[in-house]
């Protein structure tokens, strides 16, 4: 596992995390219309940017399983570039196809979940399951319960301070070994 790499691909999880929060509370506020307006488009523009350079940080860990984050993440990053297009147009099939590459982001996230519980399981469990609690959530928007998607990433982003914290507190910046207490 090259530590200084998850340190990195956690880094800019969190600060993506943090911008879809924003995203999340504007939709939540303003409406699902509101994902048409060129604030939420443009926003959406910088998260799947963001997501370039997390999964090719994250390739760089050697992960366990590392070929699902390979594939789905890939796949994931492709789906929703399309569908970001599609939205730029105005068009729904857009906001359908962001969902559908956003389904993949837990199941890319598995092999970032496996190996980051060796350094801690708790933090590790919640980054995880709030990014499936996050993903699952996206498509209640529909009938008004996007708060669960906004809890999901609030819980996401709280198991990636906790991960960033033992980290560097570890001396993963620098890429030293890990011993477990």
């Amino acid at each position: 596992m090259e530590v200084k790499h998850l340190f990195r691909g956690n880094l800019i999880s969190l600060i993506a995390s943090l911008v879809i929060l924003l995203e999340l509370t504007l939709l939540e506020f303003e409406g699902l219309n509101f994902i048409f307006a060129l604030p939420s488009v443009l926003t959406l523009w910088v998260i799947w940017a963001m997501a370039i350079p997390s999964v090719l940080t994250y390739h760089m860990v050697k992960l366990e399983r590392q070929w699902m984050l390979d594939f789905f993440g890939a796949l994931a990053v492709m789906i929703a570039g399309i569908g970001l297009v599609y939205l730029t147009l105005g068009k729904f099939l857009g906001v359908e196809l962001i969902l559908l590459g956003y389904t993949l982001e837990p199941v890319a996230g598995i092999p970032i979940y496996l190996t980051a519980k060796r350094v801690r399981p708790t933090y590790s469990s919640l980054f995880f399951w709030g990014a499936v609690v996050f993903t699952a959530g996206l498509p209640l928007y529909l009938v008004n319960l996007g708060p669960v998607a906004i809890v999901g990433d609030v819980v996401k982003m709280v198991g990636l301070v906790g991960l960033l914290l033992t980290l560097n507190t570890r001396s993963y910046v620098g890429g030293s070994a890990y011993r477990p207490r």
